[in-house]
């Protein structure tokens, strides 16, 4: 069964985690650090906030290198502020444009696929190995983070074009404008699949962006004599990744 998984920053400002689980979140993603000297100022208060509440928890680092040598400190960065924390989610990597560009960090050119590996190796080596997520967009998996010693990786993947991806990932990431309640910003949206699949979209625009915590179910509304009452049934599946539903109207 798909699991709803949240990631957020400072950005989200203060976040009632309470009513995030009760929307039907079932774990969060924390960013924590950046390049190798920014811990996030809410890192630590979302974590415990976000325990407390019941959530799984996995934390994120920014990364910034384009040097294995860059890398490494990096990683011992990450792994200074996240030892002895309670991360059930695990630790992942994130790698965009923005951060790395590694279009242009080897001397102006892109880098290699090898000089890549080499670059994640250095990292979660010194962040204190293990399971690592690679979150990353569609360009850079398929041009940077294709070496076979990569695979064993989980895929996190950038996706809210909801475009077709053919390698197998193990989260999603369909939305940059999700709503849910007890954040009042737009906050990323990510789908944690039951196993490591690749994505024929469109399904996954099939996936809600809003949550709202349930809450007193409205009244039924007095049908004035005379007048038929209908009630509305909706029923359907959770497939992997979409949601097929119908909708069949009862008289009463």
């Amino acid at each position: 069964m798909n699991k709803y998984i949240i990631d957020v920053s400072g950005h989200q400002g203060s976040i009632d985690f309470a009513k995030v689980k009760a929307a039907g979140v079932s774990g969060v993603m924390l960013k924590c650090t950046e390049g190798d000297g920014y811990l996030s100022p809410a890192f630590l208060q979302n974590y415990k906030n976000a325990l407390a509440a019941g959530l799984a928890v996995g934390a994120y680092h920014f990364l910034r290198a384009g040097t294995v040598n860059a890398a490494a400190k990096e990683g011992r960065w990450f792994a200074q502020n996240t030892k002895g924390l309670t991360l059930s989610l695990g630790l992942a990597l994130d790698m965009e444009p923005e951060g790395c560009a590694w279009d242009t960090a080897n001397d102006g050119e892109p880098i290699s696929p090898t000089q890549a590996y080499n670059i994640v190796n250095a990292f979660s080596q010194n962040a204190g190995g293990g399971r690592l997520w690679l979150y990353s967009t569609i360009d850079y998996f398929n041009r940077f983070l294709t070496d076979e010693d990569l695979q064993c990786c989980p895929k996190w993947l950038a996706n809210p074009s909801k475009l077709p991806f053919s390698k197998p990932v193990e989260m999603v990431q369909y939305s940059w404008k999700g709503r849910v309640d007890g954040i009042s910003t737009d906050v990323d949206l990510n789908l944690l699949l039951p196993c490591p699949q690749s994505l024929d979209m469109p399904a996954l625009a099939k996936e809600p962006v809003v949550f709202e915590a349930a809450g007193e179910p409205e009244p039924e509304p007095t049908p004035e004599p005379g007048e038929s009452k209908w009630i509305y049934r909706l029923t359907g599946k959770i497939g992997c990744v979409a949601v097929d539903l119908t909708l069949e109207r009862l008289e009463v």
